[in-house]
């Protein structure tokens, strides 16, 4: 029995060995500090340092691409469980090549608690062994609520919070998480842009449940953004303040919003009901290489 476990031991560091000399695995976080339940997204490089091409697949039953996370808790890192699996599209690499790809490790591991948190990837090389990357910290931190309101959405009870965030020293930027306790679901979760500190933005809902938030992002500049009851953006328009009067939000007695005060800064454009307008800039998410099934944090 011992001689058998020797020649697996030996087996494990010769396929460890030969998987490291075909390739190497890289992870970098985006940023050191992010907020509770934002999207996390890792940085993976890999780079075929083989003679050969390189096919990375499922083809085994299980993702070639997995992740290891573990967090900060009384002196130790303790592991945390993935909640969802998520599947990869195949990697073709040819010999010498790297390829990047940008995964938002959120949908996967929906974390639930702030903290000091290490993430490392991992690379499965079929008959191979495993690669895994040095581990990459970065810290998850719950913010301050500006400001919370409850709204009843097709019958379930939705929590609507504007929240401020400092990513670094240097920036502080603003907020909106839309979410479901009961449920625990988190519907969005997204900077709505840069914010001064100090000044709290306006925010009104309209009769068909969009929410209007109004904030002041840099010296007398604001920025006008309406969300569907989802916490989706659909318009985003820049105002400044006009001959010393400041934009700011006003409901109409019907409930629709208008900006009242200050300059849009296309002044051609129309001076419409902001509650009506369908036009404006849709936030794009980063690519990956197949999108996580749906799950607690969308």
């Amino acid at each position: 029995m011992r001689s058998l476990a020797v020649i697996a031991a030996l087996w494990f560091v010769a396929a460890s060995s030969l998987a490291t000399a075909q390739v190497q695995v890289a992870a970098q976080t985006t940023r050191t500090n992010f907020l509770l339940y934002e999207r996390v997204d890792l940085l993976v490089t890999v780079t075929n340092i083989g003679e050969n091409d390189l096919v990375l697949n499922n083809d085994e039953g299980h993702p070639w691409l997995s992740f290891i996370l573990t967090r900060h808790s009384q002196a130790n890192y303790v592991p945390v469980r993935q909640e969802r699996d998520s599947t990869f599209a195949q990697l073709s690499l040819k010999a010498g090549k790297s390829k990047t790809l940008r995964i938002n490790l959120t949908p996967l591991f929906a974390f639930r608690e702030e903290g000091e948190y290490r993430a490392a990837a991992v690379v499965d090389l079929p008959g191979a062994g495993q690669i895994i990357s040095d581990n990459v910290p970065f810290n998850v931190a719950e913010g301050r609520k500006i400001w919370t309101q409850m709204r009843s959405v097709d019958g379930s009870q939705r929590i609507y919070s504007l929240i401020r965030f400092s990513p670094d020293v240097n920036t502080t930027s603003l907020y909106l998480r839309v979410e479901e306790p009961s449920d625990n679901l988190v519907y969005t979760n997204l900077s709505l842009g840069d914010m001064i500190s100090f000044v709290d933005p306006d925010a009104f809902f309209d009769p068909q449940g969009n929410l209007h938030v109004l904030h002041n992002f840099s010296m007398g500049t604001y920025l006008y953004t309406r969300t569907n009851p989802d916490g989706k953006i659909v318009n985003q328009t820049i105002f400044k303040t006009f001959r010393e009067v400041r934009p700011q939000l006003h409901k109409l007695a019907d409930g629709n919003i208008v900006v009242v005060g200050g300059l849009q800064e296309d002044p051609n454009s129309p001076h419409e009901k902001l509650s009506d307008s369908q036009a404006g800039q849709v936030v794009k998410k980063a690519d990956e290489p197949t999108a996580p099934p749906p799950g607690t944090v969308q």
